[in-house]
């Protein structure tokens, strides 16, 4: 066939396709439809390659132009329904699905992703009812089981969820999501020994595998952090003296990269060098105890009445308290914290961040976490730990961008000492006093790249701001979906005064 022919194009395209060549597999689809606009197949293939470049309202599209070409496309009326969810328009997304099921009922995938949008509309026992009949019809599909268990938990049936989850891990012993999930339904069921032995499990699987690392990019930020943070455990006798290439390693690329003109955080190195330095990516070097404290790990002198009140007070919510943690366990959390190389997700603003799949979970981090809920129960009320992440942050960049959380309740302190702290009237959290719109969906209120739009709304409604300055061992308390960001940064440059800020969540967030 000539190259210009519209089959050849196509096939051409879906391998761009498969090589992530997304531009280039959109591209030459797009002048094979020119081609052939009356293909169905060409549209169905274009709406899979822009779903995947996150090109949404294009895939929405190509999608439509299927169906009305062969209304009985099944995966086109599925995958319309799939982006009409990742784009919060639930409606049109259940529409979708249950067209998909009108020509084909037993079509478990079906089910499964139509149980996944009535949750996101509220509608719980609904999406547990079609996760039973995606099971009924492929009793080994991981997805709906997985989905089960997050609904069941929801409802408060903690045994059915923890089998559900128990179910998936049997057909696959390794999915994540389920090992994750499995761990917070044991928090909640108040085993907390069995919540770590499952996050840990999944950070193992994640993280503890000594894999090379492919990527040709790695993040400045990173190199200083984990260079600095191995010559610290090397002070401490942490390691053995077998890791000193890999700190001679760390050394020679920080080195290297810090006389490049290119003041980027992102940075392009050869894959000897992406070699030398692959442990700090792929292994966990050392990580502390961080146990269960039996004295107690919030401080004694707490003022829970004046906090409840302050917080119930302002509407939205929002208050801090002063002098969050014991000594004790401040000091463990901030040891726990400086030697853990689980330091994994890097951020393209310098910060660095580790998640309760990734590393953070231990005993000490559920014993705060459930301390907290029970001694403030006007805040929390029936809210459980759903997630929980810890950030450090590079003095010479800046902090998180605006964002909002998907949860009820977030819990946001600190955790480095005061004389880090360069100016005192700084370094904190900026929220603002007006909630996320209902109708926004994750992608909206939590993406860096929505930032205008959710300046713009911010400026529309008359928000004001909040301003809560650094201290350490502070927590700030407040509705998660009020919009937030780090104040300035300007802390002393060296490994013990990166800033550190722990993130716990509560709840789900309200759907409109």
């Amino acid at each position: 066939m000539a190259p210009d022919h519209p089959e050849a194009l196509h096939h051409l395209g879906l391998l761009l396709y498969r090589l992530n060549r997304l531009d280039d597999a959109v591209a030459t689809i797009s002048r094979a439809i020119d081609l052939a606009p009356v293909a169905p197949l060409y549209w169905f293939n274009l709406g899979v390659v822009t779903q995947k470049a996150a090109r949404q309202e294009e895939s929405i599209r190509a999608y439509r132009q299927a169906i009305m070409l062969n209304p009985r496309h099944l995966d086109a009326w599925m995958n319309l329904g799939n982006v009409l969810r990742d784009c919060g328009r639930l409606p049109e997304s259940l529409e979708a699905y249950y067209k998909a099921l009108a020509l084909d009922p037993s079509h478990a995938d079906t089910h499964n992703n139509l149980g996944v949008a009535l949750k996101e509309q509220g509608q719980v026992p609904r999406a547990i009812a079609s996760y039973r009949q995606a099971l009924q019809l492929k009793s080994t599909h991981v997805e709906a089981l997985n989905n089960l268990g997050l609904a069941l938990m929801e409802t408060g049936l903690l045994d059915e969820a923890i089998t559900s989850f128990n179910q998936a891990l049997t057909i696959i012993p390794g999915y994540l999501k389920a090992l994750y999930n499995l761990g917070i339904a044991w928090s909640w069921a108040g085993d907390n020994q069995k919540a770590v032995d499952c996050l840990q499990k999944a950070a193992s699987i994640k993280h503890d595998h000594g894999r090379p690392v492919t990527d040709p990019f790695l993040y400045r930020s990173r190199i200083k952090h984990d260079h600095e943070q191995i010559l610290y455990l090397f002070d401490r006798d942490r390691l053995d003296d077998d890791l000193r290439p890999y700190l001679q390693a760390l050394e020679r690329l920080r080195q290297e990269i810090d006389h490049r003109p290119d003041p980027g955080n992102r940075i392009s190195i050869t894959p000897q060098e992406v070699t030398a330095v692959a442990a700090s990516f792929n292994r966990f070097l050392y990580r502390p105890p961080s146990p269960h404290l039996k004295n107690g790990a919030l401080h004694p002198a707490l003022d829970v009445e004046s906090v409840e009140s302050r917080y119930l007070a302002k509407q939205p919510e929002v208050t801090f308290i002063d002098g969050l943690l014991n000594l004790e366990a401040l000091e463990a959390l901030r040891r726990f914290c400086w030697e853990s190389t689980i330091w994994k997700k890097d951020y393209e603003n310098g910060y660095i961040g580790t998640f309760l799949g990734d590393g953070f979970a231990s005993p000490l981090l559920f014993q705060i976490a459930e301390e907290l809920r029970l001694t403030f129960p006007r805040i929390f009320k029936q809210h459980r730990l759903t997630q929980a992440w810890a950030f450090k942050h590079d003095s010479a960049r800046r902090g998180l961008n605006i964002h909002a959380d998907a949860a009820a309740v977030n819990v946001n302190f600190w955790i480095t000492p005061d004389e880090a702290n360069l100016n005192q009237e700084t370094g904190g959290l900026v929220v603002y006093d007006k909630e996320a719109p209902r109708d926004w969906n994750f992608q909206e209120y939590n993406s860096d790249k929505n930032k205008p739009k959710i300046l713009a709304w911010l400026k529309e409604v008359g928000a004001e701001t909040v301003k809560i300055p650094y201290r350490a061992n502070r927590a700030i308390v407040f509705n998660s979906d009020l919009f937030h960001e780090s104040d300035t940064i300007a802390f002393k440059d060296n490994y013990l005064s990166r800033r550190i800020n722990i993130t716990l969540l509560y709840g789900f967030r309200r759907n409109g």
